[in-house]
């Protein structure tokens, strides 16, 4: 029985070392990642989203563009436009001449600009390093991300970084129903000059805009 406890006990101290050196690897490049995002300047990319329903189901898949600059942004798609101006965030309903403005939370920010996920896996969230892949020809390194929280609707988040610039090239976020999405970056451009006047709603250009604060 005391070999038996001392085997079972090696063998779950050789697993936590593993996963602790999962950890440490998913974390070193996460870490390594956002250093290339802040160092990148202003950014700009092109993406796809495939939203899924509760229970797995495809619902609608859109494009659209964004605009970044440290933690503020600006994303445009054909019925709606976003600022982020790293607090205040205003969303223009183009079909309701409408714009609401809330300071959303971090999990919140996911959901509408995937990059937030430099920032979002220090606080709160287990991280593990999944392996590396081929992806459309291209080598890729795999982290996964689970939040401790959980309350949290969230079940995990899978980022795919291309292996030579760190850069996000696929972020699928998974609920707990199984509804979330999948966004794939097919452009992505770096050194970019933005005013910081870009990522706040500009109401002079939006005169008949109804402005609903949720703040």
């Amino acid at each position: 029985m005391r070999r038996l406890l001392y085997a079972v006990l090696f063998t779950f101290v050789l697993a936590s070392a593993g996963y602790a050196q999962k950890e440490a690897k998913a974390l070193d490049l996460l870490n390594k990642a956002s250093a290339a995002y802040i160092k990148a300047g202003g950014i700009k990319a092109g993406f796809s989203l495939q939203m899924y329903q509760p229970g797995g189901t495809k619902a609608d898949l859109i494009e659209g563009s964004i605009r970044l600059k440290g933690k503020k942004f600006k994303l445009e798609v054909e019925e709606m436009i976003t600022w982020f101006d790293g607090g205040n965030q205003w969303v223009y309903l183009k079909s309701n001449q409408e714009v609401n403005v809330s300071n959303p939370t971090e999990e919140e920010l996911l959901m509408i600009n995937p990059v937030n996920v430099f920032q979002l896996y220090k606080h709160g969230y287990n991280c593990k390093y999944t392996g590396e892949k081929t992806e459309k020809g291209k080598s890729v390194l795999n982290v996964s991300l689970t939040p401790e929280d959980k309350y949290s609707q969230l079940s995990g988040i899978f980022v795919a970084f291309d292996k030579t610039t760190l850069r996000p090239v696929t972020i699928t976020i998974t609920n707990k129903d199984k509804s979330g999405s999948t966004i794939r970056i097919p452009t992505y451009q770096t050194g970019q000059q933005y005013a910081d006047a870009l990522f706040v709603f500009p109401a002079k250009d939006y005169p008949s805009t109804q402005v609903i604060d949720l703040r």
